[in-house]
């Protein structure tokens, strides 16, 4: 039988890149590829729905799912994060803690964005904050914007609106015209007397952050899944478990050759992984359904609270394979 030509387009993420490169191919198919900064490849994907397969943020493909789209996940999950740590705050803001961001101006890429669901939903259930008291900017609005491109509209009684002509989050934070924004990793201690010396992050330490977390909920928050489109898997209905064995292999490559890959720089780069390791045992970027059961049923009800869908599907409607 032939081989199939199915089109994928994503981020060559580490995890995934030995598929990416060819290195691994999948049984029956010759993937054709496509790279492409996630962002722009699911606001390309959820416009035209010209690619067979596609990297997508679980917030929209559990909101364009809710509206009836015909689509189907594999349970490959190639970004993973402590995505709360990311956020920053302005000296002058009184912060102390996530509580404190009542009544202050956060800012966040996206409000559909899944690190901003991931990163609002911990705050809230693990920290105190309360959402509905915070005052929301998003980076990211119209053709820039996923949520756009779904028509998606933010629950009522939450206070989101765009950044400034779409200003970005740092030089806001940075002028303290925000008093909070989800920006990723900020040095504890900024040199110098700019702007951004007054820039702290909002987890002193993401290493005992990150522990905290995975030792009381059991897993690494994912942020991103792949996507099948519905009319090619019912043509192909085995190409969904064929995809899951190849991603699982080239998983498996990565791994293997880790040692052999830290970069120079890293003078410490070796105990780093095995302190990783000794914290998170020997596969923390676990793929399949069973695996990430806890950590799949807590996005979508953080995805529920926060209005991305009216009702919850179960994992099992999710996903085509992995189901180990």
């Amino acid at each position: 039988m032939a081989k199939i030509r199915p089109t994928l387009i994503g981020g060559p993420h580490d995890w995934v890149r030995p598929l990416f490169d060819g290195v691994v191919q999948p049984d029956g198919m010759d993937l054709v590829v496509t790279r492409s900064p996630p962002p722009e490849a699911m606001r390309r994907q959820l416009s035209t729905w010209e690619f067979d397969i596609c990297e997508m943020a679980f917030g929209a493909y559990l909101a364009a799912r809710a509206q009836g789209t015909d689509i189907v996940a594999i349970p490959v999950f190639p970004m993973r994060g402590f995505f709360h740590t990311n956020f920053a705050y302005h000296v002058h803001s009184s912060i102390n803690s996530p509580a404190d961001l009542a009544n202050k101006r956060v800012g966040i890429p996206e409000y559909i964005q899944s690190a901003a669901v991931w990163a609002r939903g911990i705050l809230q259930h693990d920290f105190g904050m309360d959402p509905y008291q915070v005052q929301w900017y998003a980076e990211r609005g119209g053709a820039d914007s996923t949520g756009a491109v779904l028509g998606f509209q933010p629950p009522k009684g939450i206070a989101i609106q765009q950044t400034p002509g779409g200003k970005a989050l740092v030089p806001m934070l940075s002028a303290h015209e925000l008093d909070a924004a989800l920006v990723g990793r900020i040095p504890q201690s900024s040199t110098g007397d700019g702007p951004e010396s007054n820039v702290r992050p909002m987890f002193r330490d993401v290493i005992v952050e990150g522990k905290r977390f995975f030792d009381q909920h059991g897993y690494i928050p994912a942020n991103h899944t792949y996507i099948i489109r519905g009319d090619v898997l019912h043509k192909h209905s085995w190409i969904g478990a064929n995809l899951y064995r190849a991603f699982q292999e080239a998983k498996a490559l990565v791994q293997k050759s880790l040692p052999e890959n830290i970069p120079s720089g890293l003078v410490f780069g070796a105990e780093y992984l095995a302190r990783t390791r000794e914290m998170f045992g020997e596969d923390p970027f676990p793929y399949g359904v069973a695996r990430n059961r806890a950590m799949l049923e807590k996005v979508i009800q953080f995805s529920q609270e926060q209005g991305l869908i009216s009702e919850r599907p179960t994992i099992e409607q999710l996903f085509a394979a992995g189901n180990d």
